[in-house]
């Protein structure tokens, strides 16, 4: 499937998996994450691994939540992409 400007469809970060970049389009208070390539310039974190099934990360990663979905809430660990 593509969006009519011939792109694929955003991935929400409720996806994102260990490798993986995201952009925040929100704020850093109210964020909304996408999944994009990590070369691009617009990419703002990297998510490292999922959160443990607390929903913690460990103090040094910045957290993000997703609520709801299928498998309830997804907790993603992620550092910060310097460019």
């Amino acid at each position: 499937m593509m969006t009519d400007d011939g792109k694929p469809p955003a991935e929400v970060a409720r996806h994102a998996v260990a490798g993986d970049c995201l952009e925040n389009r929100g704020t850093h208070a109210n964020p909304v994450l996408f999944t994009i390539p990590c070369g691009d310039t617009k990419a703002d974190y990297k998510v490292m691994f999922s959160a443990t099934p607390q929903g913690k990360c460990p103090p040094e990663f910045d957290e993000y939540t997703e609520r709801g979905g299928l498998n309830g809430n997804t907790t993603l660990c992620l550092t910060q992409v310097h460019h």
